[in-house]
């Protein structure tokens, strides 16, 4: 086995197991997942069984986007002493998925955040 071919199976070893733990947090079937994201249950189950070398970037970013994590963190272990890099990278894209809100749902999830934080005073 070439190194290449090391590195992509420790990397589809990461992926399966990341989204195992994903899903079982989550309690959530393949079948489950896939109607939730379209992502095929095939797929999903490729994933899972490390068949599948390359999955599709969209795909991953559906999976990634179900279970509220960076679509990165599906790739590939976080490098020790990069936390805040890794935070960075939460907070944009929190930033990202709120822009994408609507104006009534940003609305909605700031008055929600307001109203959580001031139950705390």
């Amino acid at each position: 086995m070439d190194s290449e071919a090391r590195h992509n199976y420790g990397m589809n070893e990461y992926m399966s197991k990341e989204l195992a733990r994903l899903m079982r947090q989550a309690g959530v079937s393949q079948s489950g997942l896939s109607r939730a994201t379209g992502v095929p249950q095939p797929t999903i189950n490729r994933i899972l069984s490390q068949t599948t070398q390359n999955p599709r970037r969209e795909s991953m970013v559906r999976l990634a986007n179900y279970f509220g994590v960076p679509t990165e963190t599906l790739y590939d272990k976080p490098e020790t002493g990069k936390k805040s890099r890794k935070n960075n990278g939460a907070i944009e894209d929190v930033f990202n998925r709120i822009l994408s809100l609507s104006k009534t749902e940003r609305s909605t999830l700031f008055t929600l955040v307001a109203d959580k934080f001031n139950d705390g005073k």
